[in-house]
C-alpha cells in the first residue's frame, strides 16, 4: 500500500516537476580561416525544468584563448554552414539568439546557465556558436538536435491544462477531459505499478473509452506542446 501511495504522489507531483533534456553538440571545426580557433571536446546543452538552459563545456573541451570569446545558442533557421560563417552575432534578432557569456576556461570544464527569454522558442534552436565579440570574429560553431515537445516538457505557468477536470470520476466506461480549449493532447494512463496501459492522441472534451480497465486507481497524464498535467482516475 505504501508503494502505491508513493507512486501516486510522484506522478501527481510530475505535473509541476518537469523533466530535463540533454543534447550533445557536434560538428565543430567550422572556422576555415583560423583553424586554431576550432572547438574540440564535448559540449552539451541541457533544457532545465525551471525555464533555464545550461551549456556545459566538458573536461576535454579545448580551444585557442581569446580576449572576448562568448558562447551563444542560435536558431539557424536552416541556414547553410557557409551562411553562418559569414554572419555576425549582431545579425541575429533577439528571438533567434541566447547569450551565455564569456569563456574564461579555454581548456577544461566550465558551465553556464541562463534564463530562457520569453521572446524565444527554445525548441527551434539548433546551434552552439562561439564568437570573439570584441573583434566580431567567428570562433567556431556546432550543431545539436533541437529539443522536442514530446521529450522535453517545460513550464506549466499559464497552462490551460491546469484547468482540466475528468468527468465522470469515478467511472466504469467513458470519461471526458473537460477543458476550456479543444486542443489535441497525448493521453497516457498508468496503473499503480507505473505501467503505461493506455496511450492515444485525443481532442479535449471528447469521450474516452476506459471500459477495458479493471477497477482501481490510475493516473491519467495529458500532454500538449510543452505542457503536462496528471490527474487521479478511479475506475469502479
Amino acid at each position: 500500500m505504501k508503494k502505491i501511495l508513493l507512486f501516486l504522489a510522484l506522478l501527481l507531483t510530475y505535473q509541476t516537476s518537469i523533466s530535463q533534456c540533454e543534447r550533445a553538440a557536434s560538428g565543430f571545426g567550422n572556422n576555415t580561416m583560423t583553424t586554431s580557433y576550432n572547438i574540440s571536446g564535448d559540449v552539451t546543452v541541457t533544457l532545465n525544468a525551471n525555464n533555464t538552459v545550461t551549456l556545459d563545456l566538458e573536461s576535454n573541451f579545448s580551444t585557442a584563448s581569446g580576449p572576448d570569446v562568448r558562447v551563444y545558442l542560435i536558431d539557424s533557421k536552416g541556414e547553410s554552414d557557409n551562411a553562418i560563417r559569414n554572419s555576425s552575432v549582431v545579425d541575429y534578432p533577439a528571438t533567434d539568439i541566447i547569450e551565455f557569456g564569456l569563456i574564461t576556461t579555454f581548456n577544461g570544464a566550465s558551465s553556464f546557465t541562463v534564463n530562457i527569454p520569453g521572446s524565444v522558442n527554445i525548441l527551434e534552436f539548433d546551434k552552439v556558436y562561439f564568437n570573439c565579440f570584441a573583434n566580431d570574429v567567428l570562433w567556431d560553431f556546432g550543431s545539436y538536435t533541437p529539443f522536442t515537445s514530446g521529450t522535453c516538457t517545460l513550464s506549466l505557468e499559464d497552462n490551460t491544462l491546469n484547468k482540466i477536470s475528468i468527468y465522470p470520476n469515478p467511472t466504469s466506461n467513458l470519461i471526458r477531459i473537460v477543458s476550456p480549449t479543444n486542443e489535441i493532447v497525448q493521453i497516457r494512463i498508468f496503473n499503480t505499478l507505473g505501467n503505461l496501459i493506455y496511450q492515444k492522441e485525443k481532442r479535449l472534451n471528447q469521450d474516452i473509452d476506459v471500459s477495458g480497465l479493471k477497477s482501481g486507481i490510475y493516473i491519467l497524464s495529458a500532454t500538449s506542446d510543452r505542457k503536462n498535467i496528471s490527474k487521479k482516475l478511479i475506475i469502479k
